[in-house]
């Protein structure tokens, strides 16, 4: 069986948001092989220019010719899908990506759009329904980051601004889903912890792919238990189930109206004086609740992320999307070992303190103070500097500082933000696989 000799990995600048190609390179007819995973961005490098998600696209499509050979939308986040989205008139970044004829796109099972509203999700048995009940909770969700967005044009600007960055990224991303779901030659996989999918092995030989997350609930049926936080792990994820309940109702005005469309939203000069004070309380109290709400909710998507590893030649490299400890947990339980040996980790979640667990950074071999060890771990982070998620003040900035210290130490760190000076397209980095 032919094995590649070399992948070429390219990060793309997209700013806040992923965006990689991998090229396997053969050597004989086979020629090159290449697989998207990704492209999204929420909020663009400091310096670019407004064409740039379809420059980007234009790039992706001059290096892989004529025929992409895989894509991967590890989770329905904008800041990973919505460079999928088409358009009218045809030419949207996405209209191009699915001109170049994909042969398979993968997505996380939680993304089946063709689903009856009684499928029972992946997997036998009554706890099946636990996976559907989880399913049309990500659509209410989805409903509600909407109608938060709405409702935060009403707020203080820090506490607008915060949300609509965060609410916007949890929007459905419907054309870009759409297109996801019918630009592949075969029908997508929709994947789950340890699915296998034969045709990878058609597409890219000689190198072995396994899905590591994100799991069923009939698969960790202790999901509904987790407690809201896990300072060990990096881990703060309000009760994914206390979530549904609190936005159940909620999710009903997803229609475009906002949450209380009987309110009445008095100007200043409006009140009295000396009931200002009171005003501003209320709305400060309603935006931090509408915060606390859509930042569950941003976690509970990113916890249906795909979590792909894939060995070539006798290199590792992990792809998690932006995986969080429920996530990771049950993967983490079970392929520790496997992951031991990792050569290149694609850091969860732009850096986040929570999606790049203290087992699974712990339990990486190759990590190495020397700088000239030519077995060190590699790290690689798409992000972008002075991001709108968290804040410095409370540890929750993304990049983390204390994360991307660490990495910084202990790994060859190579960030999309090496190319914000100058305001360059892709970092590329090759990899040897013998």
């Amino acid at each position: 069986m032919p094995k590649p000799h070399t992948l070429t990995l390219r990060a793309y600048g997209v700013g806040f948001g992923d965006c990689f190609l991998l090229t396997f390179r053969y050597k004989g007819d086979i020629g090159d092989r290449h697989m998207l995973i990704d492209f999204g961005c929420t909020q663009k490098p400091p310096k670019a220019g407004a064409k740039l998600m379809l420059d980007i696209a234009k790039d992706i499509k001059k290096t892989v010719g004529k025929t992409l050979h895989a894509v991967v939308a590890t989770h329905r986040h904008t800041d990973h899908v919505s460079g999928f989205a088409t358009n009218a008139k045809g030419t949207g970044t996405g209209d191009i990506i699915a001109s170049l004829k994909p042969e398979l796109v993968i997505m996380p099972w939680t993304e089946r759009p063709d689903a009856p509203t009684d499928w029972k999700g992946p997997g036998k048995g009554g706890a099946a329904a636990v996976d559907d009940a989880l399913r049309m909770s990500l659509d209410r969700m989805r409903n509600v980051a909407a109608v938060s967005v709405l409702e935060a044009k009403h707020l203080a600007k820090d506490l607008k601004n915060e949300i609509t960055f965060i609410g916007d990224d949890g929007i459905k991303n419907e054309s870009a889903v759409r297109n996801l779901a019918k630009m592949g030659k075969q029908k997508p996989a929709y994947v789950s912890y340890g699915q296998k999918i034969p045709l990878l092995k058609t597409l890219f030989p000689g190198v072995k792919f396994d899905v590591l997350g994100p799991p069923t609930i009939r698969q960790k049926k202790n999901l509904p238990n987790q407690n809201p936080k896990n300072k060990d792990q990096y881990w703060h994820f309000a009760s994914f189930w206390k979530l549904q309940a609190m936005t159940s109702q909620l999710a009903s005005t997803g229609n475009g109206s906002t949450l209380f469309p009987g309110a009445k939203f008095f100007a200043p000069r409006d009140v009295p004086m000396e009931d200002r004070w009171f005003v501003r309380k209320v709305k400060d109290l309603r935006g931090s609740q509408l915060l606390r709400i859509v930042r569950s909710m941003d976690d509970a998507l990113n916890n249906t992320s795909v979590i792909l590893l894939m060995q070539a030649g006798k290199k590792k490299f992990l792809f998690p999307g932006d995986a969080q400890w429920e996530n990771w947990e049950f993967a983490l339980g079970k392929d520790l070992g496997t992951l031991k040996d990792v050569d290149v980790y694609k850091v969860g979640h732009h850096g986040s303190l929570n999606a790049t667990p203290k087992k699974l950074w712990n339990n990486f071999a190759k990590k190495s103070a020397k700088k000239t060890d030519k077995n060190r771990l590699v790290t690689v982070m798409s992000t972008r500097t002075g991001s709108k998620h968290g804040h410095a003040a409370t540890g929750t900035e993304v990049p983390r500082d204390k994360l991307v210290k660490a990495l910084q130490a202990l790994s060859t760190l190579r960030s999309t933000q090496e190319l914000e000076d100058d305001n360059e397209l892709v970092l590329k980095i090759d990899f040897d696989l013998n």
